[in-house]
């Protein structure tokens, strides 16, 4: 990277992001959201003008919030940036919006996608699409056989299934509807929009509520101390009817 090059993002978000930064001896910028999870439209802009980063990170839906960011404010933001700016579609099977369509429309946008939400963590592997020119650049630093003839084969096979994989997300995207009305029914329980297969919630006293969890054999996520925008945050994914239910008695039985 140039000197002083940076890279820009928000936070709360993807912790590669940040790193990606260290890795490459690049500035990482991250601007706030807002204290709902919402991006700060006008910091972001400002922010783009004022360090005109080489690379901005944008997460649609976010992780570790689970929501989707206005999809207006983030193109005003692909026009401004004098850089790439990357939109980390991780989470895509688990919402009905993505910037894939958009990418004709400008030539420093690309989109990310992976496997790993669709039970395939394992094989690590995702793809990157935008537009050739800049993908022929991006091969050349590509490391050489990075992916296996093993994971292509899987990845090829579980993906001639679209319709499994299409049942199974449906069937996650019920039940985390199901389980956000769960989790809001108790008392002293924020729970945060989400477009992804795990909720973000807010609940007095997390880091005690998540040790009862724990110790009543449910292991969720404990963000209170991730970032202050998450203070008393709790990440749970959404699994099946009867896991959601057994977590939501257990969740209830450490209230008490």
């Amino acid at each position: 990277a140039k000197p002083g090059a940076a890279i820009l993002g928000v936070e709360t978000a993807f912790v590669m992001f940040r790193m990606i930064a260290t890795f490459a001896g690049m500035r990482f910028i991250g601007v706030p959201l807002k204290a709902d999870f919402t991006l700060d439209g006008p910091a972001l802009l400002v922010a783009i003008e004022r360090e005109q980063p080489a690379v901005v990170f944008l997460a649609y839906p976010n992780n570790p919030t689970g929501n989707r960011f206005d999809a207006d404010v983030m193109e005003e933001a692909i026009r401004r940036a004098p850089g790439l700016v990357v939109i980390d579609e991780a989470y895509f099977p688990f919402t009905d919006h993505s910037f894939m369509p958009r990418l004709l429309s400008y030539p420093n946008l690309l989109v990310m996608r992976t496997v790993s939400k669709l039970g395939l963590a394992g094989i690590r592997l995702g793809f990157l699409s935008g537009p050739a020119e800049i993908l022929e650049q991006i091969d050349k630093v590509r490391l050489p056989y990075n992916i296996s003839m093993l994971d292509q084969a899987v990845a090829m096979e579980v993906l001639s299934r679209g319709e499994i994989l299409h049942e199974q997300a449906n069937a996650i995207r019920q039940q985390r509807t199901i389980l956000a009305q769960g989790l809001a029914a108790i008392e002293g329980v924020t729970v945060y929009p989400s477009d992804a297969n795990f909720l973000l919630f807010r609940v007095a006293q997390a880091p005690r509520i998540f040790d009862g969890l724990r110790h009543r054999g449910i292991l969720i996520k404990n963000l209170s101390a991730a970032h202050p925008l998450l203070a008393d945050c709790l990440r749970v994914t959404v699994g099946t009817s009867e896991e959601n239910q057994r977590f939501l008695d257990a969740f209830q039985d450490t209230l008490e």
